[in-house]
């Protein structure tokens, strides 16, 4: 990432991170979104406009807030239980910094080469140069074609 990207301390990251984890934790062959760097694609999305950048440091502050009134050692030291329950009192008093940080989140994880190799998707490959598309079976539309148009025909 580009330092014009960087809009997040060190402490916020490896915050930020550990939050990752518990939105989408490790299971199976499938790494935590966090530990698979997706870190720094919410960063990223996170900068790309000063309102983005506003909700996204005040929210991890809120996070970061939550944590050091419930544990002497903060959201990081925290169980996962208990880094659940900050996320969720998070989620109720910051409810557009949350859904701006799930929707980042699994935009990052699902574009992801490891992750998606992990789920078992496999990216359609570009085609062969020179290769000609296969042709529409149009026997396939006739079921179409026989229905009455759904707007008005001028």
């Amino acid at each position: 990432m580009s330092s014009g990207n960087r809009i997040f301390s060190e402490a916020q990251r490896e915050l930020l991170a550990a939050v990752l984890n518990r939105l989408v934790p490790a299971k199976d062959n499938r790494q935590a979104a966090g530990d698979l760097g997706i870190a720094g694609f919410v960063e990223k999305a996170a900068a790309r406009t000063p309102g983005q950048t506003r909700l996204f440091n005040e929210g991890l502050n809120a996070v970061l807030e939550a944590g050091v009134r419930s544990h002497p050692g903060g959201f990081l030291a925290m169980t996962g239980q208990a880094q659940d329950d900050i996320l969720r009192s998070v989620e109720v008093a910051n409810p557009d910094f949350f859904d701006q940080l799930l929707r980042q989140t699994y935009n990052g994880y699902y574009t992801n080469a490891q992750a998606l190799e992990a789920i078992g998707y496999t990216q359609p490959r570009p085609p062969v140069e020179g290769a000609q598309p296969a042709l529409l079976d149009e026997a396939l539309l006739e079921k179409q074609k026989q229905r009455q148009p759904f707007w008005t025909r001028v």
